[in-house]
């Protein structure tokens, strides 16, 4: 440490004056003044001490007005840090599987050791992501170099850095190439290449590209892409099983040393629910690995297509037009009929729209069998409508004052305010450029629960009558369009633009709107997806509605979770806000169900799923050692390739790593340190006490 006075505001100089003031005053206080002329000369050898006294002190005191400062420099030695970041994923180990790796293991320590006795060494573990320590038991199910040295470089940035020493087989299957990382620590990397470059016979399934989502009684495709390494004139045999039982099977044959086969393989979707699909080629003779050769797949097979029910009082093209739109979308399924000829059970269908219903030819039953199903329904004015019956078959909309066959040409525009589900910006425009529909003559008024998409134009004029109306306010979702012509809307929108989208957005977006349901459900499991990889934890979120649909979490909520075997994992939920929610933690792969349980005012709320864990695979797909990637990475951060027969070298390598010397500074003033008032406290007792002893006091 190293201290030096300074002044705040003066120059140092100045203390010579602090000096010349301290004798003067001494020097008129014992020399000038006649208050010691009678001392004896034994008493006047005392004068000369006693001024001094006087002087040091007046010229102390002048000197600490001037706001003196001490500033301190300190100086600090950092030793250089090395971080060792070691590969802990699931194909190194598969590198050491058929050899010894405790000497590695040792030899890796033993460096770490030998670093440590002059630098200060920090190790770490990487695979999916980087982590404290040097765990050696290779369970990561990834690799991600690129991100490993991107966090190395954001967490040491600025320190003293000296070497980064990097353990791993250049294999990586998450993130970027480690050559383009935003790694930006200038510092030299030492890369230990781990596993073997030599490629042996291997079979890969290399990708197993399928949807998560089938429709029941649909078809679906899986693409399996294989890749044969060393595999010339051996053949296997490909097969599909879906929960135990084989589905698909197919032999194929290998003609070139290093060759990719794709193979479609199509199957039906017979039941709903979550199936598991093993995907396996047989074993080569002589293959390195097989843990390869399989891969597990969830489809997940629906049968939640919402049927809508076309009923048409007579045959028309707007039928034709909005059956076309409707089935765009994979999820619905349409039936066109007329009330007489219908078959199905009005039960099936969750949406039915009402083209011309009722009409004088009836169809009140259907429509009165509908309301009592809870059905949604969507009128449609035609010219067979019996308005005194429509009238009194829904309440968002009256129409009085018609006249039969007198009809009105009617163009859509937009009406604000309307919030039960969104369109594009460009469709309300493009709406009202779009030929006339035809609705009944007569005065038209909306319930006041009723929300208008568009409003009536007649000719020129804007009304307030509307076109197309919908709500639910008694919990039963009703909408009105009250014009029928649809069918020139859908020409028009292809001879314009050669597509129909704005046409089938508009239908398409009614229908989604009237046909879901609503979760009237007090008490809800929620999970943010079903199929979850085996390195993903499960999370749950629950919610408890009282009888007026406020969220509650009062009662303690209990989760059991079981496997294929019927093994119960309990759990209790945590309280989060108004609601629930739970980690379950990390499960082993395979299938399982779900049972959650809450009471509340004595009534017992239930709710029950599943999820299923997958594998994951991408540690085996690669087998062979990329150490041409960690020359790449010497040669862009400095520094060298080793192998492990060498690691006890790594240290004359690397080389003296220069420490770094920090110099700090310390600035406090003179006017706060104690013992400087306490010398001049007691050079002034001293002096008076002598003063005192010569009679001066």
């Amino acid at each position: 440490m190293f201290e030096n006075i300074t002044l705040e505001q003066y120059p140092l100089w100045y203390a010579g004056f602090c000096l010349l003031l301290g004798a003067l005053f001494a020097l008129l206080l014992y020399f000038r003044d006649r208050t010691f002329k009678e001392a004896s000369d034994a008493q006047r050898r005392w004068l000369l001490p006693i001024a001094l006294f006087r002087m040091l002190t007046v010229s102390a005191i002048a000197f600490l007005l001037l706001k003196p400062l001490i500033k301190s420099r300190f100086l600090e030695v950092v030793k250089p840090l090395v971080i060792v970041a070691h590969d802990n994923s699931e194909s190194v180990g598969a590198a050491f599987a058929k050899s010894d790796s405790s000497a590695y293991m040792g030899a890796l320590r033993n460096v770490v050791d030998q670093f440590g006795e002059d630098y200060e060494v920090h190790t770490h573990n990487f695979g999916t992501q980087l982590s404290d320590g040097l765990t050696m038991d290779f369970k990561q199910k990834s690799t991600n170099i690129a991100s490993a040295l991107e966090e190395i470089s954001d967490t040491y940035n600025g320190q003293n850095v000296g070497a980064i020493i990097l353990a791993t087989d250049g294999i990586y299957n998450q993130g970027s190439s480690p050559l383009y990382s935003k790694a930006t620590l200038d510092v030299p990397l030492y890369a230990v290449a781990l596993g073997d470059t030599t490629t042996k016979k291997d079979l890969i399934l290399d990708k197993v590209l399928h949807n998560r989502i089938a429709y029941l009684n649909d078809q679906f495709t899986i693409r399996v892409d294989m890749h044969a390494r060393n595999c010339a004139g051996a053949s296997t045999k490909l097969t599909v099983t879906k929960d135990g039982a084989q589905v698909f099977g197919k032999t194929l044959s290998f003609t070139k040393a290093d060759e990719i086969i794709t193979e479609d393989v199509i199957l039906d979707a017979k039941s709903p629910g979550m199936s598991q699909y093993t995907i396996r080629v047989s074993e080569v003779n002589g293959e390195v690995s097989t843990k390869n050769n399989r891969q597990d797949i969830y489809v997940e097979v629906l049968d939640n297509r919402r049927k809508v029910l076309i009923l048409g009082a007579n045959p028309h093209p707007d039928l034709s037009a909005i059956k076309s739109a409707i089935e765009t979308n994979d999820n619905y399924e349409t039936v066109v009929s007329t009330p007489d000829r219908l078959k199905n059970n009005v039960k099936d269908f969750d949406l039915a729209i009402l083209h011309g219903l009722p009409s004088s030819k009836g169809g009140d039953g259907i429509i009165q069998q509908l309301k009592d199903n809870g059905t949604p329904l969507w009128f449609i004015l035609a010219e067979s409508t019996n308005i005194a019956a429509f009238n009194k078959a829904q309440r968002i909309l009256k129409v009085e004052g018609t006249k039969a066959g007198s009809q009105n040409q009617v163009k859509a525009k937009g009406k604000s305010g309307f919030n039960l589900f969104t369109i594009s910006d460009q469709l309300l425009p493009e709406l009202q450029e779009l030929p006339p529909l035809v609705a009944p003559f007569g005065k038209f008024q909306s319930s006041p629960t009723a929300q208008v998409l568009l409003k009536q134009r007649i000719g020129s004029v804007d009304t307030e009558y509307p076109l197309l109306s919908m709500e639910q306010s008694t919990g039963d979702k009703v909408a009105v369009l009250a014009a029928e012509g649809l069918w020139r809307w859908r020409i028009y929108d292809y001879k314009k633009d050669r597509t129909n989208e704005r046409f089938g957005e508009l239908i398409n977006k009614v229908v989604q709107y009237l046909s879901v349901k609503n979760d009237k459900r007090k008490f809800r499991v929620n999970m943010p997806k079903t199929l979850f990889n085996e390195n993903e934890p499960i999370s749950f979120d629950a919610e408890l509605y009282n009888d007026s649909y406020e969220l509650i979490n009062d009662p303690d909520v209990s989760l059991t979770i079981y496997d294929v075997n019927e093994k119960a994992y309990p759990y209790t939920f945590n309280r989060s806000g108004n609601a629930y929610n739970l980690d379950a933690g990390f499960f082993p792969v395979g299938k399982y169900r779900y049972a959650a349980k809450t009471v509340y005012n004595g009534q017992e709320y239930t709710a029950n799923g599943s999820f299923s864990i997958r594998a994951v695979q991408l540690e085996s797909l690669q087998t062979t050692a990329n150490h041409q990637l960690l020359y790449s990475l010497t040669e862009r951060f400095g520094g060298a390739v080793i192998y492990p027969d060498s690691l006890a070298s790594l240290n004359r390598v690397v080389g003296k790593l220069p420490a770094t010397q920090y110099s700090t500074y310390k600035t406090r003033s003179m006017m706060n340190i104690r013992w400087i008032f306490l010398g001049l406290a007691l050079l002034l007792a001293i002096e008076w006490f002598i003063r005192k002893f010569l009679g001066g006091y």
